[in-house]
């Protein structure tokens, strides 16, 4: 059997098996803005049940799965007859993502999809998309993070946000961030790179405001966008000024933890 045609593939809708149903659906709301449907499966054996009855363009999972891991599912499904031309993507534990030069958190593996799907660059939607003009851009050596998050927050703007912290000559590696707000309210937020273990939501916001506090090398850009209303990390559920104002008392209080131990040495 010959693979489909990328028109072929483009018509179909993509499956996803990710357990993070944030991300999902994250993913989701990007890829309808490329022009892909999608559908998602609870675990591997539900993925595999709906491959027999619904041809899909291509699938992604995560690196680990309840029932199986992603390299795992992928030979499965290369074994199937009716799936073993589908392409199975497996998407990078938070810990495994690379540096800023090696796609921007858990965004690139669905720009990777789309672009094997056929999708165009141009078609891409922000912030997927090489080149697109930030609504706002700029580096954290003058104002923080929180002045540029309160700021969007009190236009009540949507969008997404792309945080990059480069490493430093120390070895503690770099770090990058995805936020997503809506009508000013964040509402979803990631962080990955190597050498972490990730986080999400409340703590993943934590993690980037304490890395990228008045950074030279830290920059940030934001791209205005609509976006659908059932995205939601679970502990991002109060307004933007309140939610900055405690994790501004959890900095405070971690930086004098640390200089306490510090000092003890």
């Amino acid at each position: 059997m010959t693979d489909p045609p990328l028109h072929d593939r483009a018509a179909r809708p993509l499956l996803t098996i990710l357990s993070d149903p944030a991300r999902a659906a994250v993913y989701e709301a990007l890829a309808r803005g490329a022009g892909v449907e999608v559908l998602h499966a609870e675990g591997a054996l539900h993925a595999l049940t709906r491959l027999e009855r619904t041809p899909v363009a291509a699938i992604m999972c995560d690196a680990e799965m309840e029932d199986m891991s992603g390299e795992e599912f992928r030979e499965v499904v290369a074994a199937e007859q009716h799936s073993r031309d589908v392409p199975v993507y497996v998407v990078p534990t938070r810990h495994e993502v690379g540096g800023p030069g090696e796609g921007h958190s858990g965004l690139h593996p669905l720009t990777s999809v789309l672009r094997g799907l056929g999708v165009r660059d141009e078609a891409l939607p922000a912030p997927l998309q090489p080149g697109a003009s930030a609504h706002l851009q700029g580096d954290l050596s003058q104002f923080n993070l929180p002045e540029f998050l309160n700021w969007v927050a009190e236009m009540r703007f949507s969008g997404h946000w792309l945080v990059t912290v480069a490493g430093d000559p120390a070895g503690t590696p770099g770090l990058l961030g995805h936020l997503v707000m809506r009508a000013g309210q964040l509402i979803y937020a990631e962080c990955c790179g190597a050498g972490s273990n990730g986080h999400t939501g409340k703590a993943a916001l934590f993690a980037l405001l304490r890395r990228a506090e008045r950074r030279q090398d830290a920059t940030f850009r934001f791209y205005r966008t609509d976006l659908a209303t059932d995205i939601r990390s679970p502990d991002l559920d109060q307004p933007t000024p309140r939610l900055l104002m405690e994790l501004a008392v959890e900095l405070d209080h971690y930086a004098a933890a640390h200089t306490s131990a510090g000092a003890l040495h």
